[in-house]
């Protein structure tokens, strides 16, 4: 019902909106005709190729007809075709952001016009930046959508080739790295997976066109990059079932017409080393191109061991080698291959208030204590193959084909306690291979109706081990520290929360060294049909609809065991007994079958090149999770649906400031949340909130002058859940606030350069970002939160001509801000939280030269 008054209210603002314009009382009639003069009259065909001023062709450049409804964006090529048109003189405008809006009067003949159309930058231009958020190349301002792009010349101006620092520059985003592979990803702060990114992913994350599916899969080391898309609110229509709140796709280079390519070396503190290197070559002119591309990266942690090493470090391998083949006009297929390899220190999970071996206590020393350092450390190893074929029928109408294969093993062990005490540590296995298929087909009928329907399937299979080792008397120990036990308010154990004393337990017999292990088999099979549609109601009002159909066959098998050791005596209160954590459990299976849909709709007033106003609503889901109570029995989180309402305008001013602002209000349901461990009937993840979000976001980048640009964003947000849940019952997060959701967040910087003598230029571009206090789980838990801080960074060097070289030197945290990166995880289930401290001050530099 709700969908249905939606849709309706919808179309009655779009009927009320197409009425003619009037001028002095009078409809305007100038263009009346021109369409019915087609009827019967011989077809007219326009096309071309926009280029810049090099003859590089520009993707997403509009090129529409003045006084008709035919507009059409140019594809990857730069090319593009506008059919069914009358036989006269017309006005074309071709338009792009970063150049200058070029009308062209025109002559139209029966049958094909062919035309090349250069597009100047202009004396003080923007940068360029287009999107396949819609499944076609687009200019950014022409997309209805709250949408942020880091293109390849945006993260070489900040000096950006790690994600996790990319992240804290794009509004809204939160991003949190937990090892080699292991990432979480959240928008709006509505993600219900806060230090456990194994859980139910609610961001899409897309690699070339392909899902990562789970998140934990996820290497933050980019390179040879052409850019980051981030959409924000419901996109289950285009990404899929995992993109309930928001999707992000990286895109890779792929291979070129010319030759060339690059070297970067770079070095800096903490012993970090890192080269980068990447050569597009031509095999066969115009036919087939070659590019490969690799990247090392090695840093010793930047928090000390007392135990001896380091902690939260990097060391990253990794390739990529790229086809493509263009056997005849209308074919076009690429072959990518990717190998990529890490192999890290253990992550710096620390607590804050036990003194580490030097007594010291906090996490800002960046000195910790953890044991079995020479076990400590996270791994994971990557392949995959990506085959994409299109076959065009013309410019803007093309089957394409993403065929994929991505296999990947990974392997971490931690000291879950974040002490030199021996009384909690993880270890873990992990295995999964992934295939995906997708066949779409992109169409353009009569140049004012564009969309995309397709089909795909996917299928993962995963296994997943593992150990857990504790003990009793060292974990009473821990929660002997008053201002150490922090659980949420389900705690299985007789101890009062908040001032936490555990002298209930005091006489209790504790046992000493426990093993316990946890065994799943997780398979998801996935298929799915989409329709994106949008059609050119008037000159200047577009109307969209889209829609998703989903059928899931998810299974989980689960077997959980005691494997040496004592017997756990605080499983007495948690359930799970003789274990800590799991309950023994013998092998089970669980499946669920599922069939769901969502559905978009939009309208986009676009007053012409320079502004465009738009308005949508969503709704969004996360499929179902399946899992095992603690102590074994099956589980199933339900399926969270979101709706969402989004309006917000992105305009042009006299080519030097481009101003995009959205507004959002979303109401959550099923909200996935995580919950303390112990509770009979529960598990890691539960499913039963209501929730409200609301706010808005701006952005802004102003070219000053040819050789000063400003660039910053601002983000405020609410979010709080109701005081019951779905089942109608007190829900014991009302009023709290989402996880990662900072009430207010901006980052602004610049880019400055000056010409020192001919061809040689010293540039700089500072960069700061600030976030208020938030909270790291949704139960809201004093001491799991981080106030309001702020993050200063710097990129700089001197730049040459011929040959190609920069020198670069950058700095993070410049002004050693400290703060926390990630706060709970496993050992604040049982109320002795740890903390990942932020980076400290990370200083280097980078010699690249471009051939």
């Amino acid at each position: 019902m709700r969908r249905t008054l939606i849709v309706s209210l919808l179309l009655l603002m779009a009927f009320t909106a197409v009425s003619q314009p009037k001028t002095r009382g009078k409809v305007k009639r100038k263009y009346r005709n021109v369409e019915r003069t087609r009827e019967n009259a011989p077809q007219v065909v326009f096309r071309g190729l926009v280029r810049d001023a090099a003859k590089a062709p520009i993707s997403g450049a509009c090129v529409e007809i003045e006084g008709l409804k035919r507009l059409v964006h140019t594809n990857e090529f730069g090319q593009f075709m506008i059919s069914n048109l009358p036989g006269q003189r017309l006005r074309i405008k071709v338009s792009c952001l970063g150049y200058q809006t070029k009308t062209i009067d025109y002559m139209f003949q029966a049958g094909y016009n062919d035309h090349y159309i250069a597009l100047d930058r202009g004396p003080v231009p923007l940068e360029s930046a287009f999107s396949t958020a819609q499944k076609r190349e687009q200019q950014i301002p022409d997309l209805p959508a709250a949408l942020f792009v880091v293109n390849e010349s945006f993260a070489k101006d900040i000096g950006v080739t790690d994600f996790s620092e990319m992240a804290g520059f794009i509004p809204g985003l939160g991003f949190e790295r937990l090892g080699a592979g292991k990432a979480g990803f959240s928008i709006y702060g509505a993600n219900g997976s806060s230090g456990f990114p194994e859980v139910s992913p609610s961001v899409a994350v897309f690699s070339d066109q392909v899902p990562l599916s789970y998140n934990g899969r996820f290497f933050s080391d980019l390179f040879d990059m052409d850019r980051t898309e981030v959409l924000k609110g419901p996109q289950n229509v285009l990404f899929g079932r995992n993109a309930v709140n928001g999707a992000v796709h990286f895109i890779s280079k792929k291979p070129e017409e010319e030759f060339g390519g690059y070297i970067t070396a770079g070095a800096g503190n903490f012993g970090n080393k890192e080269v980068q290197a990447a050569v597009n070559l031509p095999v066969m002119e115009d036919i087939l191109f070659v590019r490969a591309a690799g990247l090392f990266r090695d840093r010793n942690g930047y928090v000390e061991n007392t135990s001896g090493g380091s902690l939260s470090g990097k060391n990253v391998l990794g390739g990529r080698f790229s086809v493509r083949f263009l056997p005849a006009w209308n074919h076009k297929i690429d072959l990518q291959l990717n190998y990529q390899k890490n192999d890290e220190p253990g992550v710096a999970l620390m607590n804050r208030w036990f003194p580490n071996d030097e007594g010291e206590t906090g996490i800002f020393s960046y000195r910790a204590s953890v044991n079995n350092e020479e076990q400590a450390g996270s791994e994971m190893e990557l392949m995959d193959a990506t085959l994409t074929y299109r076959l065009f029928r013309d410019e803007h109408n093309y089957w394409t084909s993403v065929s994929s294969y991505r296999k990947n093993n990974s392997a971490s062990h931690w000291d879950a306690d974040g002490t030199s005490l021996s009384a909690l540590e993880m270890s873990n296995k992990a295995d999964a291979t992934l295939f995906f298929q997708e066949i779409r087909y992109n169409f353009v009928r009569w140049s004012q109706t564009h969309g995309s329907f397709g089909v795909s399937y996917f299928q993962e299979k995963g296994n997943f081990s593992q150990d857990i080792f504790s003990n009793d008397e060292q974990i009473y120990s821990l929660i002997s520290v008053p201002e150490n036990f922090l659980l949420p308010g389900q705690s299985p154990f007789p101890v009062n929360p908040g001032p936490l004393e555990p002298e209930p337990m005091a006489s209790f017999p504790f046992s000493g060294d426990h093993n316990e292990a946890v065994f799943n088999e997780r398979m998801t099979q996935s298929a799915q049909a989409f329709l994106h549609y949008t059609y050119q109601w008037k000159q200047r009002l577009f109307f969209t609809l889209g829609a998703r159909a989903v059928y899931d066959r998810l299974q989980l098998t689960h077997e959980s065991v005691f494997t040496d050791g004592e017997a756990s005596s605080l499983g007495t209160f948690s359930g799970a007994e003789p274990n800590l954590f799991f309950s023994p459990a013998e092998q089970q299976k669980l499946t669920k079958n599922s069939l769901s849909f969502t559905a978009q709709a939009g309208l986009a007033y676009r007053w012409n090149e320079n502004f465009n106003f738009y308005l949508n609503a969503a709704r969004g889901r996360r499929p179902q999770a399946l899992q095992f109570s603690w102590e074994g029995k099956p589980l199933i989180a339900g399926a969270e649906k979101v709706y969402s309402g989004e309006a917000g305008w992105k305009t042009i001013i006299k080519k030097r400031v481009f101003w995009n602002a959205n507004g959002f209000y979303r109401r959550h349901f099923n909200v996935q949340t995580l919950q303390g461990a112990g509770e009979p009937g529960t598990a890691l993840l539960a499913a039963n909130g209501k929730a409200t979000s609301y706010g808005a976001e701006t952005g802004l980048r102003v070219a000053v002058i040819p050789a000063l640009d400003l660039f910053g964003n601002y983000t405020w947000m609410q979010s709080a859940f109701d005081s019951t849940g779905v089942d109608g019952k007190d829900y014991q997060y009302a009023g709290n606030h989402f996880a990662k959701a900072p009430e207010h967040s901006f980052s602004a910087g610049f880019t400055a350069k000056i010409s020192i003598v001919h061809r040689l230029r010293l540039f700089a571009t500072p960069w700061y970002t600030w976030n208020s206090h938030f909270w790291f789980t949704e139960a809201n838990t004093s001491g799991l939160d981080q106030p309001a801080y702020g993050v200063l960074n710097i990129n700089l060097g001197l730049e040459m001509d011929e040959p190609n070289v920069v020198l670069s030197v950058y700095g993070s945290n410049l002004l050693e801000e400290e703060y926390i990166a990630s706060a709970g995880h496993w050992g604040g289930q049982l109320g002795f939280p740890t903390f990942i401290p932020g980076p400290p001050r990370m200083l280097g530099m980078r010699v690249t030269w471009r051939f």
